[in-house]
């Protein structure tokens, strides 16, 4: 690459992760408002922010699960549960086990207070969870953290947990070093529009990719 293009390559990307911490930021602060106006409007509004929280769209999430294929039965880890709306696209598909891996305690607290049945919740740091502890999956569904490429850290992560044959589906930002750490290794890789994430407070451009893991005989 043209050492020039690499440059405004690698400031763009720097520029998106600036883009994502004053995005998260703007999107905390009517949660603390709220709060600090509860003795004006008689109500007691529980804020749920985290940083990098970025839900995934209901469309997307749903369109990320159908690439996983799943038969009844499949064992699924999602490793960034967020709020879980990845758990609610997984819900209809008779999975015969999930487990949710989130590490902000707010979020966290949210998915232990909504009843999902099959699904098992755990509040840790994903980088810090191992195959020995959590087994190995049939499929992995995943919208990582995006700040400072933890995308890439995390899908890759992600794929030790993948039985052989095993599908993982994710969402990462779409720059330079994305595509040349994870588009190697991808089944399928789809650009989405850059406003994909607009209700949910960023315009970064993103991608939703698959890889697979090879199967053994």
């Amino acid at each position: 690459m043209n050492p020039h293009a690499h440059a405004i390559d690698r400031l763009h990307g720097l520029q998106i992760d600036t883009i994502l911490a004053g995005a998260n930021l703007a999107a905390m602060r009517p949660r603390f408002a709220a709060l600090a106006n509860r003795h004006e409007n008689g109500t007691a509004p529980r804020a749920v922010s985290a940083f990098q929280l970025f839900q995934t769209p209901p469309a997307i999430a749903a369109r990320l699960v159908a690439l996983l294929a799943l038969k009844p039965g499949a064992r699924v880890l999602e490793p960034s549960a967020g709020l879980g709306r990845i758990l609610d696209a997984l819900a209809p598909l008779q999975c015969g086990e999930v487990i949710a891996v989130e590490t902000a305690p707010s979020c966290a607290g949210e998915l232990f207070r909504k009843d999902r049945p099959g699904v098992t919740i755990k509040q840790q740091d994903f980088l810090t969870c191992t195959p020995d502890e959590l087994g190995t999956f049939d499929a992995v569904a995943m919208n990582p953290p995006f700040h400072i490429r933890a995308d890439i850290q995390h899908i890759l992560h992600g794929l030790t947990f993948l039985k052989s044959g095993g599908t993982l589906a994710a969402l990462c930002l779409n720059t330079d070093h994305r595509r040349k750490a994870l588009q190697p290794l991808a089944a399928t890789w789809e650009e989405l529009p850059c406003g994909t994430f607009a209700k949910e407070g960023t315009h970064v451009p993103t991608v939703l990719l698959t890889i697979k893991a090879p199967a053994t005989a």
